[in-house]
């Protein structure tokens, strides 16, 4: 019998550890979910290990894209659902099956959380594209998406993409662009292709940038309620926009205060 699946990937980059700090985040984000998966009956599917060897010509955050559906094939595992989640990303241990919120589209959060990183990744590969008018409203962030067999031949088609153009990405990524990786061309790569797209997911299930102390911080006129904002209004907590050894930092030091409620 299918089941949705969590597409977890957590690739380590060893030229990035030096750079950027560590990966030890991992292990928190690996926990959440695997407790989220067997709370809501689905099957946790840890991607680590890169199909392309050459970090640097196949960035992580491309494979986890263009390698999922190959991936979940080769592994021979029966999927309905996927959603492909990065690992900076902690659930709730409350947090609703959002499977049941997708009316079987292609469902991403709205990235809104940076506009002009945002603004300037479309105009730097606005080329690329043809000049295609991408419509920034629709710009999803590809860290968190919902998708089905039905969107099997878009992921294939966004591979051939990459194989076919990989040293021009690579020189945008770098040189010309220097904003993100796979998910400006994901999102022409949606438009394009005129997918349809759900962007009504709950702003509950996309907490970004958790270093912000306001996420920490409680309505301090009701005295008797001193839980934090994150806790007590979102789902899915994101710790974005930070170096890799703050990340760890802090996920580390909350999975000490809320990690027994993972069991």
């Amino acid at each position: 019998m299918s089941k949705n699946v969590i597409w977890w990937t957590a690739i380590v980059n060893p030229s990035h550890v030096e750079k950027y700090g560590g990966f030890g985040y991992f292990e928190y984000s690996r926990k959440a979910w695997k407790h989220w998966c067997k709370k809501n009956d689905c099957i946790f599917v840890d991607f680590t290990e890169p199909i392309e060897k050459d970090l640097n010509r196949f960035r992580p955050n491309w494979q986890k894209a263009i390698f999922v559906f190959d991936e979940l094939e080769r592994r021979n595992i029966d999927y309905n659902k996927i959603a492909l989640i990065d690992s900076t990303a902690i659930p709730h241990w409350e947090c609703p099956n959002f499977f049941d919120l997708t009316d079987d589209r292609f469902t991403a959060w709205r990235d809104i959380d940076n506009m002009k990183w945002v603004h300037d990744s479309i105009v730097g590969y606005k080329d690329f594209f043809d000049g295609f008018e991408l419509d920034s409203m629709k710009y999803i962030n590809s860290g968190f998406m919902i998708f089905n067999k039905s969107h099997r031949e878009f992921f294939q088609s966004l591979k051939q993409l990459y194989y076919d153009n990989v040293e021009k990405f690579m020189e945008l990524q770098d040189v010309k662009v220097k904003k993100g990786n796979d998910q400006t061309p994901i999102n022409y790569w949606l438009q394009i292709n005129d997918i349809d797209v759900n962007l009504d997911l709950p702003i509950a299930y996309n907490l970004t940038h958790m270093n912000r102390k306001e996420m920490f911080s409680y309505n301090w006129q009701l005295d008797e309620d001193r839980t934090p904002f994150f806790l007590k209004y979102g789902y899915l907590w994101r710790f974005t926009g930070m170096p890799k050894d703050q990340r760890t930092d802090l996920m580390s030091q909350l999975w000490e205060a809320i990690g027994g409620k993972y069991v």
